[in-house]
């Protein structure tokens, strides 16, 4: 500490007044700093030099290659369970197009080892649940179908009433009936059937399940046809048609309209009857097995809209379930969008 005289400090009046107001003052020169004081009796003492201390530049490249360094060493020890991960996302995708069990080379010591051993027992039972399936609807396939075609021939010989023969035949298409959807609902529901869209003959097509229907007398078939031609998976959309036409046939009173439309490359199937028209709960009849509330009719629809649905996804498109303006009757469309690649 130093003793000054108060000429030594030449100060603009601002800092002046500072000073006698604090009796304090740091003053920094060429990286050292002093320190005067205003001790009693107005005495000025100097404190300093006092040399500054210089911060170190940042070495940037070193403090890159340091969070450069943990980073890879971060990566050095997950890059296994990404590799895992990356495994059972490509094994997934692979069951969702055909289900079947899959073992993934994942090591036991792996961190989603045990999520590997779940999905490859989940993909066994399944497989297992779709082998049983499809054994099931064959044995029914056979079952079945045999003693009705020993119905069918008893019948033929027999000598019945002309009113009761017709109806034990109208009995027996409808077992029938009820058998062929369940065999395409298992077989679509499982797609063991290649799905490949290309141009068809939409027209012919659904004249031809028209056709099937020819026994029904007493029903006029209307058909309204816009477009002839549509990308579709052929065997898929004449089963969504045929079911669209036993809905119709059970509800309808004299009449059947079949239309088809194109709008903004949407495609559309119009099925309209003039039935009673849809219950109440009319979106519920897509899922399987549901029925209609709040109708007289409600024991018909179980699997027939849900086949037509899971069809209409597989191409794009949606079903629509709603009633007839003018004539009440149940009015379902299916609509798909153009896929021609």
């Amino acid at each position: 500490m130093k003793k000054v005289n108060a000429s030594e400090l030449i100060l603009s009046p601002e800092l002046q007044t500072n000073f006698e107001n604090e009796g304090i003052l740091s003053v920094t020169l060429e990286n050292q700093s002093f320190v005067y004081l205003k001790g009693f009796n107005k005495q000025i003492y100097r404190v300093g030099p006092v040399e500054l201390m210089r911060t170190p530049p940042t070495d940037w490249v070193v403090f890159m290659a340091f969070y450069l360094l943990l980073g890879g060493i971060i990566l050095l020890f997950i890059r296994p369970v990404f590799r895992d991960l990356s495994l059972l996302q490509n094994a997934a995708k692979c069951f969702s197009k055909k289900p079947e069990k899959i073992i993934l080379p994942i090591k036991s010591n792996s961190s989603i080892a045990p999520l590997a051993g779940t999905f490859t027992e989940m993909s066994e039972r399944i497989e297992s649940f779709i082998l049983l399936h499809s054994d099931l609807s064959r044995i029914i396939s056979h079952e079945i179908r045999t003693p009705l075609s020993r119905m069918r021939f008893a019948l033929s010989i027999s000598e019945l009433e002309p009113d009761e023969n017709s109806q034990i035949e109208h009995d027996i298409d409808e077992i029938e009936v009820r058998l062929e959807q369940y065999l395409s609902f298992a077989r679509l529901e499982h797609q063991q059937t290649v799905f490949n869209q290309k141009k068809v003959n939409l027209a012919s097509l659904i004249n031809t399940e028209i056709h099937k229907f020819k026994l029904y007398k007493e029903l006029e078939f209307k058909v309204d046809f816009q477009i002839i031609d549509a990308w579709c998976e052929h065997s898929f959309m004449a089963i969504a048609v045929q079911n669209l036409l036993i809905n119709a046939t059970k509800y309808a009173k004299h009449s059947i309209q079949i239309k088809t439309r194109k709008s903004n490359g949407i495609y559309t199937i119009y099925v309209t009857d003039d039935g009673p028209g849809l219950p109440l709960n009319a979106n519920a009849l897509i899922e399987p097995f549901k029925q209609g509330e709040g109708d007289v009719l409600a024991s018909g629809y179980g699997l027939g809209l849900y086949i037509v649905d899971r069809i209409a996804t597989w191409h794009g498109g949606k079903i629509n379930l709603t009633n007839h303006t003018t004539s009440g009757g149940a009015r379902i469309s299916i609509q798909w969008p153009k896929n021609d690649k």
